[in-house]
């Protein structure tokens, strides 16, 4: 007659090599899902020379009339310090603690917690378009008043950085002066300002950002 008494000794040590497996395999899923956000050293490289072509944004002397620039400028108002790119470079790592690439969607980066997911597209960019997007993204971490707001359908202006991205009935405009937008045509405004980039594409790319301003329909 076979004994019908279970084995708890086998059923005990069943059940921990099967905890065992599972938290080595739950381990070793998570490493390889880190790993696939994680940057790779060529993207790094990109991140890094953002932040170096930033800190060299240390201004001297103003090209355009005192006057146009106390009228316009609106950069100490909106960081709370004065146009330095060694300031901005620290504005922006003290929002964003991490960088990872990833599936964006629609967008060329996306904000989640102190971290940014990269998409492939912000690697093609030109240093400056990769620091407007940072600074864009940056101003996401000071609070959900800054979250984006839909565009109206009869939005007709493009997307500068990818044409394929239509704004226009999406969350991409803002409905504060002082957000994600507002912010880095505030920079922008400062980049004509002290001659680093010329007054016709710096005022292009104001009016570019600017324009994603919209009033909130309540």
């Amino acid at each position: 007659m076979v004994d019908s008494k279970p084995n708890f000794k086998s059923y005990s040590n069943f059940h921990f090599l099967s905890l065992f497996l599972f938290i080595v395999h739950f381990s070793h899923t998570n490493s390889l899902l880190a790993d696939d956000f994680k940057l790779s050293s060529i993207q790094q490289k990109k991140v890094d020379e953002t932040f170096k072509f930033i800190d060299k944004l240390e201004p001297k002397k103003l090209k355009i009339d005192k006057s146009t620039y106390q009228k316009f400028s609106k950069f100490e108002d909106y960081y709370k310090f004065h146009f330095s790119g060694k300031k901005l470079s620290k504005w922006i790592r003290s929002r964003i603690q991490k960088f990872s690439f990833g599936e964006t969607g629609d967008f060329i980066a996306l904000y989640q917690d102190e971290e940014v997911f990269l998409g492939k597209i912000f690697f093609t960019l030109s240093p400056l378009e990769r620091t407007l997007v940072l600074i864009h993204e940056a101003r996401h971490a000071d609070g959900k008043q800054f979250a984006h707001v839909v565009c109206p359908d009869s939005f007709e202006f493009l997307n500068p950085r990818d044409w394929k991205i239509f704004p226009a009935g999406k969350k991409g405009c803002d409905s504060l002066p002082e957000g994600s937008y507002g912010v880095t045509a505030a920079f922008l405004f400062e980049l004509g300002a002290y001659g680093f980039i010329s007054q016709t594409e710096a005022g292009l790319r104001y009016n570019s950002e600017i324009s994603r301003v919209v009033r909130r329909k309540d």
